[in-house]
Parts: C-alpha cells; sequence; structure tokens
C-alpha cells in the first residue's frame, strides 16, 4: 500500500517543483538533465532512450564568462561502455548558436549525472560527474571555456544521481548522492576550495532501486532539503535539512509505497 501524505498541499507543491525541474536546472545547472534537446538540437525522451546509447548528460552555465549561457555535454563515447566518457563544452553566441570548443576525456565509462556550480569559489562555474563506478570527478573552469580536469573528490559504491545545496548553513556549496549499491544517500559538505568530505549517510527508501535527488527549501525555512524520487513509480521521500549538513525524514511530505520503508543510517 502506498503512503499518502496528511497535506494535500504540500503533495502538490512538491510534484510542481518536479515538474518544472527541468526548467529549473537549465537555468541553476543544479543537476543533468535527459528530456528536452541534445546540444546538436535533437530532441531527447528519455522513455525511448536506447540503452546501448545512452542519452549525453547536459548542463548549463556561462563557461567563459561573456554574459551568454554555455552548455557542457558529458556522454559515454558512442555508447561503448569500454570507452571512456567524453566533456564536451558548446559556447553559447549571440544568436542562440552554440559552437563547439574544448573537448575533454573524462577517466569514468558510465557517466550517471553531473552538476554545475562554483566551488572553489573562485567565481567560475566548475563540473561535477558521477559516474556508475561510484567516483565523482571534478572539473573546475578557467573563465575562458575551459574546464580542467582536477582530479576525483570522492569514491563511493555507486554514483547514480546527485544535488547540490549549502546544507550546512556556511555559504559554500555541498553534494548529496545518490548510492543504489550502497542503498544510501552519502552528503558531502565542501569546504569553498572545491574539495569535499563525507559527513552524514541515510539509508534510501527501498533496496534494489534507482533514485534521483534534488534539492530545495521546500518547507520555507532558509535550509535546504532534498527530495528523493523513484524513476519507476510517483513515491517519494522528503528529507528535510536540519541546517547541520543532516536531514530528517518528513512522513507528512513523503509518499512511500512501505509506511515502515525508511530507515536511518
Amino acid at each position: 500500500m502506498i503512503r499518502s501524505t496528511r497535506n494535500p498541499i504540500a503533495i502538490a507543491f512538491i510534484l510542481a517543483v518536479l515538474s518544472v525541474a527541468p526548467a529549473l536546472l537549465w537555468a541553476g545547472g543544479a543537476e543533468d538533465l535527459r528530456l528536452g534537446a541534445s546540444a546538436a538540437g535533437v530532441p531527447i525522451d528519455a522513455n525511448d532512450e536506447d540503452p546501448g546509447n545512452p542519452s549525453p548528460l547536459i548542463v548549463a552555465g556561462d563557461f567563459n564568462r561573456d554574459g551568454i549561457v554555455d552548455l557542457a555535454e558529458v556522454k559515454s563515447a558512442s555508447g561503448d561502455l569500454a570507452m571512456h566518457s567524453v566533456l564536451v563544452v558548446l559556447l553559447g553566441q549571440a544568436d542562440g548558436s552554440f559552437k563547439p570548443a574544448a573537448s575533454t576525456p573524462l577517466p569514468g565509462r558510465d557517466p550517471r549525472s553531473i552538476i554545475v556550480g562554483d566551488f572553489n569559489r573562485d567565481g567560475n562555474p566548475d563540473l561535477i560527474v558521477a559516474d556508475g563506478d561510484g567516483t565523482l570527478f571534478e572539473l573546475l573552469g578557467d573563465g575562458k571555456g575551459n574546464l580542467v580536469p582536477a582530479g576525483a573528490i570522492a569514491h563511493l559504491g555507486e554514483a547514480h544521481s546527485v544535488a547540490m545545496g549549502d546544507f550546512n548553513h556556511d555559504g559554500i556549496l555541498d553534494l548529496a548522492v545518490s548510492d543504489p549499491l550502497s542503498n544510501a544517500v552519502t552528503v558531502l559538505l565542501g569546504a569553498g576550495d572545491g574539495s569535499f568530505r563525507p559527513a552524514w549517510s541515510f539509508a534510501l527508501p527501498m533496496r534494489g532501486q534507482l533514485y534521483r535527488l534534488a534539492a530545495a527549501d521546500f518547507n520555507g525555512d532558509g535550509i535546504a532539503d532534498l527530495v528523493v524520487t523513484n524513476e519507476d513509480d510517483d513515491t517519494y521521500e522528503v528529507m528535510l535539512g536540519n541546517g547541520n549538513g543532516t536531514f530528517t525524514f518528513a512522513p507528512e511530505l513523503s509518499n512511500l509505497k512501505d509506511p515502515n520503508a525508511h530507515c536511518p543510517a
């Protein structure tokens, strides 16, 4: 039996947030985009995605700081997991077109998620790419359109989805990573220099399922919260931020199949 929230307004709000997430992500670059259009302008439909040729991951940011939105695209080489993934930067032009710029091979073979943010606080947008082998790989922007590999910032069991927010309220961007292999969400607190440290974790609602994450202030208290969504059904779990890098499960805002599914780590 699916557990229904006792607050219908809250459900409507959360579903509304999730429904506009792709548009918000294009503007803020908080997560990867699998819907809409690829950098080449070809529509991407996640429902028709070919497992042998997965859709690229795309985020937006002003990588050369000219006031025009650019794109960064990460994809497996021809869908071949035996080859490394590749990052391509496409610089936005004043006429709305995009010009291919730098192309950088990445060590991972199975990119799952990508986010953009200023992780070392130098004013330039940076990237973090999460790979299916559990590695989170960072690329630092130089403000000229180049994204320079800076190595791995974390190694987990599996990295499926990444959300970004200031989870401990210190003005520095932090990460939350969905790890299906370990059945957990791991919170990584940013140091402000591009590095991160594992700080806390909590269990995913159900083992053996794939979950995606999104971060926003759902209860209006000025602290970033998390929503954990299942890719195969309409269930979701809301975790309210405590402002110190930890979260508290909010059953009244969540919609889970099993009322006993949540088990804090």
